[in-house]
């Protein structure tokens, strides 16, 4: 299944502070060669830019014998057998995890425990022995015993408004395929959250003999309230054409604080980087203590299903 990630922002201002003139006249009056500079400096920034060039080259990873536990879960407020994802992280991040089949995981909330146990066909998969529900505004905590070692981390779920429909439209008159449009305008909230939307044509006449993996796609937009030159200046991403017919499963995710840090640093590294204002390579923010890596998540959910008519 492809996997398509456009976070999304919009932001802008048209009023001009009542200090540009002051800021104006002093550079003019005690800086008169600094426009020359400026220019010459973009000049030089401009021919380095253009002139540059890139060598690929064999990246040698080397080999880490600690273990490192990675964690990746997200408990909803959906009656349903809910999942928590453990692994080993790899030295070469082009290899797969490794899962982990070994650990003892239970989810505590409001004074109850939900023990876990291993999904035998998903290897490194937990599955909780009941359906539950997730409780708003109470501490979700999630215990990891692998090794002896115990793993704890914990989140707060909080509400989620319903948001409207994704807009989509044609692409063009000779172009009979669909896309969505101003996801910024159909997605905005005041509530950070993160949409999830599921397309599938595969069910068309048109495409029964298209291997169905090929007509499905999931793409991911964010609303965190906040505003990183990383993201304005984001390396483009492919736009998601499909049919008219389409069915879309439309989710929201409500995020608490520390849940939208961790997406933020987590974009920071991944989908944001490879831009003209990278940022210094950084830690992904995790709430797992014990020395591990990842997110265990509390999100409130919404959803639609519909199609694209």
């Amino acid at each position: 299944m492809s996997q398509l990630l456009k976070p999304f922002l919009s932001h802008q201002s048209s009023k001009r502070s009542t200090n540009d003139d002051v800021v104006l006249n002093f550079y003019q009056t005690y800086l008169p060669g600094m426009y020359h500079f400026v220019g010459f400096s973009a000049f030089v920034f401009l021919w380095l830019f253009f002139s540059s060039c890139e060598k690929s080259f064999d990246w040698q990873y080397k080999e880490n014998d600690i273990k490192i536990l990675a964690v990746e879960g997200v408990i909803t407020n959906q009656n349903k057998i809910q999942t928590v994802a453990l692994s080993w992280v790899h030295s070469d991040p082009n290899q797969a995890p490794i899962p982990i089949t070994n650990a003892t995981v239970g989810v505590k909330m409001a004074g109850n425990t939900y023990p876990f146990y291993p999904d035998s066909l998903n290897p490194g998969n937990y599955k909780s022995q009941q359906a539950f529900i997730g409780v708003v505004d109470a501490p979700i905590v999630l215990e990891v015993v692998v090794d002896g070692i115990l793993y704890t981390g914990s989140d707060m779920m909080i509400p989620v408004s319903s948001t409207q429909r994704a807009n989509f439209n044609q692409i063009s008159t000779t172009d009979t395929l669909y896309q969505i449009v101003s996801p910024s305008s159909t997605f905005y909230c005041s509530e950070q959250a993160m949409w999830v939307l599921d397309i599938d044509w595969s069910t068309l006449p048109a495409y029964q003999n298209t291997p169905a993996d090929s007509c499905k796609a999931r793409l991911f937009y964010y609303d965190l309230n906040t505003i990183d030159v990383s993201e304005v200046f984001a390396p483009g991403k492919q736009n998601l054409k499909f049919p008219k017919g389409a069915s879309v499963i439309q989710t929201k995710y409500s995020l608490s604080t520390n849940h939208a840090e961790f997406r933020r640093s987590l974009l920071l590294e991944t989908e944001w980087r490879g831009g003209l204002f990278d940022v210094s390579p950084g830690t992904v923010y995790s709430n797992i203590n014990g020395g591990a890596v990842g997110f265990f998540g509390a999100s409130s959910v919404v959803r639609d299903v519909y199609f694209v008519n």
